[in-house]
């Protein structure tokens, strides 16, 4: 498993889409955080708008697909099953290493934004309080709910183009339609609306509900993945 994860992470390192989804999201954080926000905000309330925004959750979970996916495509989970890796491996080595890469797309169009705000405001420290970073540890937690669900589709589906598709009108729909609709309801406490205010009711019942997804779909991905013919 170890050198799975090795050969996970140099595929990561080079994957375009990668750099692209991060510059694309680097830039829209600094414009925001430039030209939308105003000066009666400080950094710590910056950082509350941009730690819960699920806007550009769908490229997010796009790059996922894609990464994931593209290996049923040229064959490499097929050979590393043959020669005796394990399904099991096969599957938490890309989870592991694709949630590693969501959080960070994440992570830049949060700083991104904090950035471009302080660039045309300046920086305070009110940011730094311990429920601000526990509110950053419970939707770190929840954007990998939602990567285990993309590895759910793209294990179930293990085709790169339908992957890609099935996640990416998944995420638009239950990361920005959804939301925008029924954000009073108990969705706000589901990974797909990420957690909306800090208070400590909000984040546990966030947080558990989060494990629960990923425990679920981690133990379909594992289900459906060990049933299925690997051509």
């Amino acid at each position: 498993m170890f050198n799975q994860l090795k050969t996970e992470r140099f595929k990561a390192v080079r994957f375009w889409l990668a750099y692209l989804a991060a510059g694309v999201l680097a830039a829209a954080g600094f414009f925001l955080g430039f030209l939308k926000l105003h000066d009666s905000l400080n950094t710590a309330k910056v950082f509350s708008f941009s730690i819960c925004d699920t806007s550009f959750m769908f490229i997010i979970s796009l790059v996922a697909a894609w990464f994931a996916g593209n290996d049923f495509m040229n064959r490499t989970v097929h050979n590393e099953i043959k020669i005796g890796y394990s399904r099991f491996s096969v599957v938490i080595t890309r989870t592991v290493i694709t949630v590693v890469m969501s959080v960070l797309l994440h992570m830049i169009y949060v700083i991104a934004t904090i950035l471009g705000f302080a660039v045309k405001y300046g920086f305070d420290s009110s940011i730094f309080t311990l429920r601000d970073f526990a509110w950053l540890f419970v939707v770190l937690i929840q954007i990998c709910a939602n990567i285990s669900i993309v590895m759910l589709i793209v294990f179930s589906l293990k085709k790169v183009t339908s992957a890609i598709a099935v996640t990416v009108v998944f995420s638009f729909v239950s990361c920005n339609i959804l939301r925008n609709f029924i954000s009073e309801s108990v969705f706000r406490l589901t990974c797909f609306s990420l957690a909306q205010t800090s208070d400590t009711q909000t984040l546990v019942m966030s947080a558990i509900l989060a494990v629960m997804v990923i425990i679920a779909a981690f133990t379909a991905t594992q289900f459906i993945f060990r049933r299925s013919e690997i051509k």
